[in-house]
């Protein structure tokens, strides 16, 4: 599936020079940046998982399962901006959590019947990376504002263990997901600058009907040309089912962050 996922990225790099020859940026310097978000998320989750002729449980994983939020989740970020060209950005994260309770209601996961009163242990972890193109198609020093289209490229593990029988349910997910958005800024005083980063994409293939989007908005201080300063609010959020298999996961992370960026 990795090599899926570097084709959509090379895909995307031909398509943006082709698209290139219409972009009005107006950049005079190459600019690269590094920086890093400190994400405070709040998790919303219920999972579905069948096996056979095993129907699942939805399964909410919060008030079912007892896992906690995320603690603060670093995202980091990087971009290149050469003038004529599209805006090459990439970023990644990782999220994990953990829980433990007596369910107080039985549960069927990947045909496994959890009984309720059992004392059950479950964790997640999810890893994103994610290249984009943004083509800045309005480009002055108060206005920006373009379209964007990349891929993000997702590894998801699950796992739930009943402490009372022993018994241990894992689930692992990979692969890539192609997107497309836009990307606007305005500039609202000397040093501050609101901006907004929206993609995801919504597709329905046989009897898969899924949804990614991921939406940042962000206010600016730029202290210099080289020292930037952030805060913002994130929503990230995937929905898929499978009518097929009876399963289906519905996934969303929000909350501020705060953010440095460096740039030379």
């Amino acid at each position: 599936m990795f090599s899926k996922f570097k084709i959509i990225i090379i895909m995307s790099f031909l398509l943006a020079s082709c698209l290139c020859s219409i972009s009005l940026a107006d950049e005079v310097n190459t600019l690269v940046s590094i920086g890093a978000d400190y994400w405070m998320p709040t998790l919303d989750a219920k999972i579905k998982s069948s096996e056979l002729s095993v129907i699942g449980t939805q399964i909410d994983i919060i008030d079912d399962l007892g896992l906690d939020d995320s603690e603060g989740i670093v995202n980091i970020k990087g971009s290149i901006d050469m003038p004529l060209l599209p805006e090459l950005y990439v970023s990644y994260f990782a999220i994990d959590g953990s829980g433990s309770k007596n369910i107080t209601n039985t549960l069927t996961y990947k045909g496994q019947t959890y009984s309720a009163t059992n004392n059950i242990s479950s964790k997640y972890d999810v890893t994103q990376f994610e290249g984009l193109l943004i083509f800045h198609l309005i480009n002055t020093d108060i206005f920006r504002v373009g379209p964007l289209v990349g891929a993000k490229y997702f590894e998801v593990e699950t796992e739930l263990k009943d402490n009372t029988t022993g018994i241990i349910k894992t689930e692992s997910v990979d692969g890539p997901v192609p997107v497309i958005g836009i990307s606007a800024a305005v500039k609202f005083a000397e040093k501050f600058k609101l901006e907004c980063l929206a993609r995801g994409l919504s597709i329905e293939i046989d009897n898969v009907d899924a949804a990614m989007f991921d939406v940042d908005l962000g206010l600016h201080c730029d202290f210099n040309r080289f020292l930037r300063v952030s805060t913002g609010y994130r929503y990230f959020a995937i929905d898929a089912e499978d009518s097929s298999n009876n399963d289906s996961v519905d996934i969303k992370f929000t909350g501020p962050y705060i953010g440095i960026t460096g740039s030379f």
